[in-house]
């Protein structure tokens, strides 16, 4: 009995120390990946490098092996690498079924529709924002859900603006802004995704000529984005108030700011957000009558937008192949569901049809015999 109870504590303290162990490596790693959030769209290698190193971990679990493949797929689309975007994103497909918490499904489901969305691909993207939504609205805690909600919602406006218009996109930039603005107290990190909404609004009242209002909410998108120290938020927000200086004519200020927004951005490596910078600076020189500028950043704006271009078509190549190939099994499973009963079901009419011939053929032979008898 003595030796038993020794045995029992040794192999208590034993489970306990790995528990203890366990915890500590899975805070290890949700700290690893917080960080990573942070990084993926100011440093998006370091944020690749990070959630490599928690992928190596033999010991963590499906939700952070989901959390990890998330930042690096995400890190890649920020650099525009959408085809190595696309790569982590089937791994992530293939690990949906084991997922049962719901709150990180609606994450999961709302950052694959952001992939389909950066690709163009609206009618997919909208799929799983749709699913994202029904476990969203029937979750009992709102309060718990509206960071989803909100990016939900920012989804939707950029593709709606792509589909339709501006007045119908504002709507849902707006509901994106109230549901970020409920969690910002205990979620700080969302002044960095209100940042990115006061920005896009700004786009869609620019394009409607709302220039005060378009102001407005550009100095709002610096203003979160400041908060957070997101540095190429303030670049993007820096560069849509320049927009609204070209437009009023003070194209002196107009490259000021593009100017701003290029220096602080030179180490982040958003391929679009150069672009535009680029093309802004190029426009507002040109509108000085400086041509030598001019010519500079028209060239750097030419050789971006084909190097995007080129990017951007292959990816959405690979993935249309993915979908094809996708629907292609699908088709093929069905149609090996089907086939046996369909040779079920042929096999079944022969059957019937060979009884009732040889119903009909046995009634001929008694009626001849019955013939017989009569005539006799």
């Amino acid at each position: 009995m003595r030796m038993w109870s020794k045995h029992s504590r040794v192999f208590c303290l034993a489970g306990i120390l790995f528990f203890v162990q366990l915890s500590y490596s899975q805070k290890d790693v949700d700290s690893i990946l917080r960080i990573a959030n942070k990084q993926i769209y100011e440093n998006p290698e370091e944020a690749i490098s990070l959630g490599t190193n928690v992928l190596e971990n033999s010991k963590i679990t499906i939700r952070n092996k989901i959390n990890a493949l998330l930042v690096i797929s995400t890190a890649h689309s920020s650099k525009r690498d959408y085809e190595k975007g696309s790569e982590y994103i089937e791994a992530i497909n293939k690990l949906i079924p084991q997922v049962t918490n719901d709150l990180q499904k609606m994450n999961i489901l709302n950052r694959i529709g952001a992939h389909y969305q950066e690709l163009q691909i609206y009618d997919k993207a909208l799929e799983y924002l749709d699913e994202s939504l029904v476990l969203i609205e029937k979750y009992p805690v709102q309060d718990s859900v509206q960071s989803f909600l909100g990016y939900n919602s920012i989804l939707r406006g950029f593709i709606y603006r792509k589909q339709t218009n501006c007045a119908i996109a504002l709507k849902y930039f707006d509901n994106a802004i109230a549901a970020y603005l409920t969690t910002i107290k205990r979620k700080p990190i969302m002044h960095a995704n209100l940042s990115i909404c006061y920005y896009n609004k700004g786009n869609c009242l620019l394009e409607m000529n709302d220039l005060p209002q378009a102001k407005s909410s550009f100095l709002k998108s610096i203003e979160h984005a400041k908060i957070d120290d997101a540095i190429s938020l303030i670049a993007f927000g820096k560069k849509g108030l320049a927009e609204t200086e070209t437009h009023n004519g003070n194209h002196q200020v107009a490259i000021l700011l593009l100017n701003e927004a290029l220096s602080i951005s030179i180490n982040v490596g958003d391929l679009v957000l150069n672009r535009e910078i680029y093309e802004g600076l190029a426009n507002n020189y040109l509108a000085i009558g400086d041509y030598k500028r001019y010519k500079i950043y028209q060239n750097k704006y030419v050789e971006i937008k084909e190097a995007n271009k080129l990017a951007e078509r292959k990816t959405i190549n690979q993935s249309l192949l993915n979908l094809t190939q996708a629907r292609a099994s699908e088709i093929e499973k069905m149609r090996n569901y089907f086939i046996p009963i369909q040779v079920a079901f042929i096999l079944a009419i022969v059957f019937i049809l060979g009884f009732l011939i040889r119903a009909i053929i046995g009634w001929e032979k008694e009626l001849k015999k019955l013939e017989n008898k009569l005539k006799n």
